[in-house]
């Protein structure tokens, strides 16, 4: 059996076969934790973002900073044997989203400060350049490879955010991306294998009085590229974000 038909033969397009394997070859033994333990942690870094403790930055530095120390065959594992809720259909390109809430060891669903999804891409599947308001997220590659662009809000007028690129790399499964108004603001995601997937870690209602979050769709490419590397990105729609920005850009 191959590995391409281990993976569409498991849940949600993977296996803990190949993930074991793509794992340990990317995070040294020593470094690996168990996925509660992990979760755990990334637990107590949401409550502290949410709660003031710790600020944007740290949270993104931190999450990032242990996003390849967890086994990843584990949390394959604990995946699979979670609750998952389908997101609905994909809009356009978008990969399918499920919605991911883990069990304890009793089977009772565990509540976290922070909401848990899986993005399944094909070949074709994009998240398009967009912006964020009053939430933060991290995505871990757990299967394939995706490459991911991302990009600092430096400014906002009525209809176009300045960014400046932070990151351009085909990420490999353990790699993380994570997400702030602070930091990294404005991301990009494609498929750069036949399939891949993200398990996401995401945070709102990050701004008292403000909606949960809130999501712009940015013109990146066809924005005014500045001299000092900035860029003034017109404010788009999805329908027309989705239209422009397919998985071969």
């Amino acid at each position: 059996m191959d590995r391409r038909t281990l993976l569409t033969q498991s849940l949600m397009g993977f296996s803990a076969y190949a993930l074991l394997t793509e794992a340990r070859a990317a995070v040294p033994q020593d470094r690996r934790m168990a996925p509660r333990i992990w979760l755990n942690r990334q637990d107590e870094l949401a409550r502290g973002l949410a709660g003031g403790s710790i600020s944007q930055v740290q949270w993104h530095d931190g999450v990032n900073a242990f996003a390849g120390e967890v086994d990843v065959a584990a949390l394959a594992a604990l995946i699979r044997g979670a609750q998952l809720r389908d997101a609905g259909a994909p809009f356009g390109h978008d990969p399918q989203k499920r919605f991911v809430r883990f069990l304890d060891e009793q089977r009772q669903p565990q509540r976290f400060a922070y909401v848990t999804a899986l993005f399944s891409f094909t070949r074709d599947s994009v998240i398009t350049p967009h912006a964020h308001k009053h939430m933060a997220s991290a995505h871990k590659v757990l299967d394939g490879k995706v490459r991911i662009r991302t990009f600092d809000r430096v400014a906002d007028s009525d209809t176009t955010i300045t960014v400046r690129p932070t990151l351009d790399t085909v990420a490999d499964v353990g790699h993380a991306a994570a997400m702030t108004t602070a930091k990294d603001n404005v991301h990009w995601f494609t498929a750069a294998s036949a399939n891949a997937m993200t398990f996401d870690v995401i945070i709102d209602s990050l701004d008292a009085g403000q909606e949960s979050y809130l999501i712009q769709p940015v013109d990146v490419l066809g924005g005014t590229h500045r001299a000092d590397g900035s860029i003034e990105a017109p404010i788009m729609s999805f329908d027309a974000s989705s239209a422009r920005y397919t998985a071969a850009l």
